[in-house]
C-alpha cells in the first residue's frame, strides 16, 4: 500500500476526529483509524462502537490497501510534518513509513481486520435542517452534561423528536438532568423517518457531531435508520447509535400558560447571577430570589463564607413569591440565547422557573426550583 496526499486535505478532519479515537472503549484498537486508497481516493475511518465518522478525500494512489494506524500519532506527525505533501508507504510486518528523505517515520500499524466494522446503512430518508439550527441543537443539548459514573438513560442522551407547529412541522431536542431542562425546535424540509415517536441521542456523540457542523453552510442532512442517527455532507458522514431506553414526559412542565411572565435584560441578569455565584460553593450552591412588586431580590447565605444581596427593578405584580435556585444553571441557559430581552416566568416557590424567547418559543429552558433551607 502506497499513496500520498496534501497535508491540508485532511489535516483538520484528523484533528476533529481525535474526540471520537480518543475515547476509551473495550477495544484497544478503537484509537486507530482506518485507511483505505483505492483508485484515486483515500477514506479514513474512525469508530468508538458508539460514533463512527467516515471520509472521502483526493490523493495519489500508487498501490491500493488498507491499513489500521493510531489516530493521535498520525495526527501529530501529519501536523508537524514539514512539507505539504505526504507519503505513505506500508513495507513489511505491518510498518509504515511516513514522509520522504530528510523527515521520515516508521510506526507499526495493527491488524485492520480487527477493526470494528463500519454499519452499512443504505436508503436512507433525509431531511435538510439549516445548518445554523442544527449548530444550535447539538450545543444546546451538550449544556446538560453529566458525570463519568451517570447510569440514567435520559440523562445520557438527548432526546430527538418530531413535533407539529401550526401548519409546520420541527424536529425537536430535549436534553435534561432531572434539575433543569433545555428545548429547542428546528424547522425542516422532508419527510422524517423514525422508528419510534422519538429516540435518544448519545450526548457524547452529538458532542463530536458539532466539530463537523458548518455553520457557513445552508442546510444539512440528517436521518435516522437501522438504530443510527446520520449526518451526511458532501463527502463527510457521522453514524451515532442510538440508545435504548425511556425518556420521562417532559411536556407539563413546558406549560407556561399559568406563570408570571417578566422581561429581563439578559445580559444584566446573567451578570448578576454571575456575581452571586461568587459566594456559592460545593454544599452551598443555591440562591435565594424573592419576586416582590416591580423588584427581584436576590440572596445567598454562606456559612462557610459569607452572605450577597442583589436588587434588580423588574415587571413582577402579584402575591410575593420566594424561591430558591442554582446561578449556575440560570448563566448557562441565558448563555442559549441570543437576544437582548427575555421572558423570565415564574408561578409559585415550588414551580420550575421557565425561560424564553420574547418573539418565538424555539428555545425554552426549565430550571427547577430547590429546597429553601
Amino acid at each position: 500500500m502506497k499513496f500520498s496526499f496534501n497535508k491540508k486535505d485532511i489535516l483538520d478532519i484528523l484533528s476533529k476526529i481525535q474526540g471520537i479515537t480518543g475515547r476509551k472503549t473495550n477495544l484497544t484498537i478503537t484509537s486507530d483509524i482506518l485507511i483505505k486508497a483505492v483508485g484515486s481516493q483515500i477514506s479514513i475511518t474512525a469508530n468508538d462502537l458508539e460514533t463512527v465518522f467516515t471520509g472521502t478525500y483526493d490523493a495519489q494512489v500508487e498501490t491500493e490497501g488498507v491499513l489500521s494506524i493510531n489516530s493521535k500519532k498520525f495526527f501529530e506527525i501529519i501536523r508537524e510534518y514539514p512539507d505539504n505533501e505526504i507519503v505513505i508507504n506500508e513495507v513489511e510486518n505491518r510498518w509504515v513509513e511516513i514522509g520522504t528523505g530528510d523527515s521520515l517515520y516508521h510506526i507499526v500499524s495493527s491488524d485492520y481486520e480487527n477493526f470494528p466494522e463500519t454499519p452499512l446503512i443504505e436508503n436512507v430518508d433525509f431531511i435538510e435542517i439549516s445548518a445554523v439550527d442544527l449548530k444550535r441543537m447539538v450545543a444546546i443539548s451538550s449544556v446538560v452534561s453529566f458525570t463519568g459514573d451517570e447510569k440514567r438513560i435520559y440523562v445520557l442522551g438527548s432526546l430527538m423528536e418530531k413535533i407539529v407547529s401550526g401548519d409546520e412541522e420541527r424536529l425537536r431536542i430535549v436534553s435534561t438532568d432531572s434539575r433543569r431542562l433545555h428545548c429547542y425546535d428546528a424547522p425542516f424540509k422532508g419527510k422524517l423517518n423514525l422508528p419510534q415517536e422519538s429516540v435518544i441521542i448519545p450526548k457524547k456523540g452529538l458532542g463530536e457531531l458539532n466539530k463537523f457542523i458548518d455553520s457557513n453552510l445552508d442546510a444539512i442532512q440528517v436521518g435516522v435508520k437501522d438504530n443510527y442517527f446520520i449526518f451526511q455532507r458532501a463527502n463527510e458522514s457521522v453514524m451515532i447509535k442510538l440508545l435504548d431506553g425511556e425518556y420521562p414526559d417532559y411536556k407539563p412542565v413546558l406549560n407556561y400558560d399559568e406563570m408570571i411572565p417578566m422581561e429581563v435584560d439578559r445580559n444584566m441578569f446573567s451578570t448578576l447571577m454571575r456575581r452571586v455565584s461568587i459566594l456559592t460553593s460545593d454544599d452551598y450552591k443555591s440562591v435565594i430570589l424573592n419576586f416582590k412588586e416591580n423588584e427581584l431580590i436576590v440572596t445567598i447565605t454562606n456559612p462557610e463564607i459569607g452572605e450577597s444581596k442583589e436588587r434588580l427593578m423588574i415587571g413582577f405584580t402579584g402575591e410575593e413569591i420566594k424561591s430558591a435556585f442554582n446561578p449556575q444553571y440560570f448563566r448557562d441557559a441565558l448563555n442559549l440565547f441570543e437576544e437582548s430581552i427575555v421572558v423570565i416566568n415564574i408561578k409559585d416557590s415550588k414551580s420550575p422557573c421557565i425561560i424564553k424567547s420574547l418573539d418565538d418559543d424555539k428555545l425554552v429552558c426549565v430550571i427547577m426550583a430547590m429546597h429553601i433551607s
